[in-house]
């Protein structure tokens, strides 16, 4: 019998519970009978029934947790016959307050970074020190926009798939401590090389049925989008295709426009390749976008659309923003102040320093329903 597998709620994509209090449960492989599900940590045992299956195999469950505190995330827990399988931090109920959102963006970790001298840095200890600190200042989510590990040496070579491999079962340890729900969405160093592709997806999820992993979701009412900014390369580096397709770029502004009025949108990515994203702001576009990638990819034209530019520079460990229907405040911290025992954390500390405009008005921001 083959073992449990947990596709979905995953680590990296934990579900939400609102009010109803249901979320899917995907199993590869199911076993025979109806497995017990629950919440580790919670004494409570989860309804569950079969109500989708498909052709690769995979049954999806639907569940209802009615125990589970608000603003706490629990791990997952599968039960059948004398096998068990448990997805940490894959439920996460929502706090009965959504009416302001304080999420902690974080991007471009590169585990392994190449340095001007020529050497590969292991950055476990400053990666452990960023968690240390996400979880002193408590957000409601962690999205990370990509590039958890690298690809390539300080001469631009490509990583051995042994450290590649290395670099993804480290980040799953160093990153599976935080406290709250964790998103993460691809770079162009995380899933480079055919040879390592499945490595990635086996860890950190996603990557079913050949499809890009583009996804919505909703905080009370704030709608996040989770962009999926693949590259693939061959064994010697060079690049052979990269995000967004034509197809993601349609499912996006179909997205955006689905959303309910009077939900702000944040869009996460971890770059804008070839700029296919202003196409769509006079007729679509999202409130807040936060990427990564080094440089800032064009704000003056987010500017002029009235968009907040949450871009992260790679000297910045992270960003902390709390939203309001009114605005956005937010705080960065460098990577420097993580090396530093003398930066401890301040939770209560937030310096404004950019706020989005009111949102728009309803005939300016067309919507359809779902």
């Amino acid at each position: 019998m083959p073992p449990l597998s947990i596709q979905a709620p995953y680590w990296t994509r934990p579900a939400l519970l609102g009010t109803d209090r249901t979320f899917w449960v995907v199993l590869e492989h199911p076993p025979a009978e109806t497995p017990d599900i629950a919440l580790a940590g919670s004494d409570e045992e989860i309804p569950t029934w079969v109500t989708d299956a498909d052709s690769s195999g995979t049954v999806a469950y639907r569940c209802t947790a009615l125990g589970g505190r608000p603003g706490h995330t629990y791990d997952l827990r599968v039960r059948a016959g004398s096998q068990s399988t448990t997805m940490p931090g894959a439920v996460s109920v929502l706090p009965t307050d959504t009416g302001t959102l304080t999420l902690l963006h974080c991007s471009d970790l590169h585990l392994l970074k190449p340095t001007a001298e020529g050497a590969m840095e292991d950055r476990s200890a400053l990666i452990a020190a960023l968690i240390e600190r996400i979880n002193a200042l408590n957000p409601d989510l962690v999205v990370c926009t990509g590039d958890l590990i690298s690809r390539y040496d300080p001469q631009k070579r490509a990583l051995g798939a042994e450290q590649i491999r290395w670099q993804i079962g480290q980040i799953r340890q160093l990153l599976t401590p935080l406290q709250a729900p964790l998103f993460v969405t691809l770079g162009n160093h995380d899933v480079a090389f055919e040879a390592t592709r499945g490595d990635w997806y086996a860890v950190m999820g996603g990557g079913r049925n050949g499809r890009t992993d583009d996804y919505s979701l909703d905080w009370g009412r704030y709608h996040l989008v989770m962009m999926d900014c693949f590259a693939h390369y061959d064994p010697q580096n060079v690049l052979l295709e990269n995000s967004f397709t034509p197809e993601q770029i349609e499912w996006l502004r179909q997205d955006l426009l689905a959303s309910s009025e009077g939900r702000r949108c944040l869009v996460f990515a971890h770059y804008d390749y070839r700029e296919h994203l202003p196409a769509l702001f006079q007729e679509a576009r999202p409130d807040l976008l936060f990427y990564g990638h080094a440089k800032a990819l064009y704000p003056q034209v987010l500017d002029r659309h009235g968009i907040w530019d949450g871009h992260l520079a790679d000297t910045q460990a992270y960003n902390l923003v709390h939203i309001t229907p009114r605005g956005a405040a937010s705080q960065t911290a460098s990577w420097s102040s993580l090396a530093s025992p003398n930066a401890p954390a301040e939770p209560g500390a937030r310096a404004v320093d950019r706020i989005t405009p009111a949102a728009a008005p309803a005939a300016a921001r067309p919507s359809t329903q779902k």
